[in-house]
């Protein structure tokens, strides 16, 4: 199940996008009986959280906040939130050339990646959409090609 928090409003059709395409990426994990909640904010919203857990004062696209320890044997029913901004991820779907919808699907794809456990290096600027490269990075890219089977084909 997915629990969708609109504290910025997204434009027409992008929640149908963002659960068809997490949905696809709680499959491929294997957590399709789990929950998680995502929450669209602003800039200045997740800039404020960054600030208060991990002490950087800057706006970011995507946060995860896991509800139990990747690796602990008993995995709870929810597990955890994903807390997107939706001005940052609008300023990279332009800069990438594709759909805010498409944007949002990659960065809930790469939360949830964290919350079943993942982690990366930081890729000096590039984020694994962009090319980061390394054994770490497989599971995130394998995570976006789910998501990416579920969405509309874009223009």
């Amino acid at each position: 199940m997915i629990d969708l928090i609109v504290r910025k409003t997204p434009p027409a059709g992008l929640r149908r996008e963002l659960r068809a395409a997490l949905a696809a990426a709680m499959q491929h994990f294997g957590v399709a009986d789990k929950e998680v909640t995502v929450v669209l904010v602003s800039d200045r919203t997740i800039r404020a959280l960054k600030l208060e857990h991990w002490g950087e004062d800057a706006a970011t696209d995507v946060l995860s906040f896991p509800t139990y320890e990747p690796g602990d044997p008993f995995v709870p029913p929810h597990l955890g939130d994903i807390i997107i901004s939706l001005d940052t991820a609008q300023r990279q779907a332009q800069a990438r050339g594709h759909s805010l919808s498409r944007e949002v699907a990659l960065l809930a794809s790469h939360g949830l990646t964290h919350l079943v456990g993942h982690d990366h290096p930081h890729a000096e600027g590039l984020g694994f959409e962009e090319g980061a490269q390394g054994e770490e990075w497989q599971v995130f890219h394998a995570a976006w090609q789910a998501a990416l089977s579920a969405l509309s084909p874009e223009p």
